[in-house]
C-alpha cells in the first residue's frame, strides 16, 4: 500500500494561542494541503462516489451555494448536520508522525434541511484522502474559534434545523482530533465540499458535527 507523507508534525494548542503558535497552525496546514496536493495527484483514481457512498455523491456536496446571500446577510438555509462521526484510530494520537493514505476515511451520518420542515437523512457516508480538496483549509482556524450566531439550542446538540451554540462537539475526542492537522484539515475539506465561502464569515448558522460516535 502507498503512504503519502506531509511534513513533520509539530503539535500546538488551538484555544487561547499566541500570535506565534496561530501562525506555527496556519504554516502547518498550508503545508499539509501543498503535500496532500502534491502526493495524492498520484493515487488512483477513487472508485465511483455512489458506489463508495461518499459525499461527494450525494446533494450535500455544494449543498450551501444553492442559496447564497443576496442582501449581505447569512441565509438560513439549506444547512448540512454531520453526526456519528467516525475517525480513523491513528489520527486520534499526537505522537502519530504525519502520513496520511489512500484508504484514510471518515465516515458519518448526515442530514440535509432545506427548510423547518423539509429534510434528507444519510447514512454512512464517507470522505476519504483522495477526495480531499488541495487546499491548506486555514480558515478552519478562524471558523472554530467562534460560536454561532443568533437562536439556538444552547449546549443540547441536535440533527437540527436549530443550531446548537457551538459548531464542534466539545468531547476529548474531538479535542484531540483538533490538535492533529488531519482533524483541521478533514472540518475545512467538510466545509469546502458542502459548499461554505470561507470569505463570507458571517455565514455561520449552515453547518456543525453534532456528535463523535463513541
Amino acid at each position: 500500500m502507498k503512504h503519502y507523507r506531509s511534513l513533520l508534525f509539530l503539535p500546538f494548542v488551538l484555544t487561547g494561542c499566541a500570535t506565534t503558535d496561530m501562525q506555527g497552525a496556519l504554516d502547518s496546514l498550508n503545508g499539509l494541503g501543498q503535500s496532500i496536493g502534491t502526493s495524492l495527484a498520484q493515487a488512483a483514481t477513487p472508485a465511483s462516489a455512489a458506489n463508495r457512498n461518499s459525499l461527494l455523491g450525494t446533494p450535500l456536496h455544494n449543498a450551501l451555494r444553492q442559496n447564497l446571500s443576496t442582501d449581505g446577510r447569512a441565509p438560513e438555509w439549506p444547512k448540512v448536520v454531520i453526526s456519528n462521526l467516525q475517525i480513523p484510530a491513528d489520527q486520534m494520537t499526537l505522537t502519530r508522525s504525519l502520513t496520511l493514505k489512500a484508504s484514510d476515511c471518515i465516515r458519518f451520518d448526515a442530514v440535509l434541511w432545506h427548510d423547518a420542515k423539509r429534510s434528507e437523512r444519510f447514512s454512512n457516508l464517507s470522505l476519504c484522502a483522495p477526495e480531499l480538496p488541495k487546499q491548506s483549509n486555514n480558515f478552519v482556524l478562524t471558523w472554530k474559534s467562534f460560536s454561532i450566531s443568533g437562536k439556538t439550542s444552547g449546549q443540547v446538540r441536535s440533527d437540527g434545523p436549530t443550531p446548537p451554540y457551538s459548531k464542534l462537539p466539545g468531547d476529548p475526542a474531538m479535542e484531540r482530533w483538533l490538535m492533529n492537522q488531519f482533524g483541521l484539515y478533514y472540518v475545512g475539506s467538510l466545509l469546502t465540499l458542502v459548499g461554505y465561502d470561507p470569505n463570507f464569515t458571517v455565514d455561520d448558522r449552515r453547518f456543525w458535527i453534532r456528535n463523535i460516535k463513541g
